[in-house]
């Protein structure tokens, strides 16, 4: 959604220039915080989706250059929304965030063997999505590696 503007904006008027993102989360206060903290960001479009079937269904219209998802949602959770764009033969996005309060090892490895650019942490700060988003959009998109971050491993690593 364009920042005081019209909802139904066509994917011709959302110019590619690492300027639009979606917000999928079924909590509407952090959606609305973290579409709020986007725009912060000088994002110049967010859309919110609640879940990932009204995810997938702005997809096929809109074209965006950062997906922000949460894993835990009904009926298509996070996981599954990153499966689909990359089994789809035309809709992508070239970088997907995945969030989770579920820190558990197997849940980073899964996000990043899936093609996550990243999994963040909930509950998080504002330094921390500023991070993560900053680091998705300084690398090349997909290029992030498939090792646990440090400190999951850290935390794994002793028992």
């Amino acid at each position: 959604m364009r920042r005081g503007g019209d909802p139904k904006i066509g994917p011709h008027e959302m110019p590619f220039h690492l300027n639009s993102a979606m917000v999928v989360e079924d909590d509407e206060s952090l959606r609305e915080m973290v579409t709020f903290m986007l725009y912060r960001m000088n994002f110049r479009y967010v859309i919110p989706a609640e879940n990932g079937e009204v995810a997938w269904s702005h997809l096929k219209r809109f074209r965006v250059d950062l997906i922000l998802s949460d894993w835990n949602m009904e009926p298509t959770n996070g996981l599954e929304l990153l499966q689909r764009i990359h089994d789809h033969p035309v809709i992508s996005c070239p970088r997907f965030i995945l969030m989770s309060a579920n820190i558990s090892e197997d849940y980073w490895r899964k996000a990043l063997e899936a093609g996550a650019t990243d999994f963040l942490t909930k509950p998080f700060s504002w330094p921390q999505l500023q991070e993560i988003v900053n680091l998705a959009f300084s690398d090349p998109p997909r290029a992030r590696t498939n090792v646990v971050p440090f400190p999951v491993r850290a935390r794994y690593s002793n028992g």
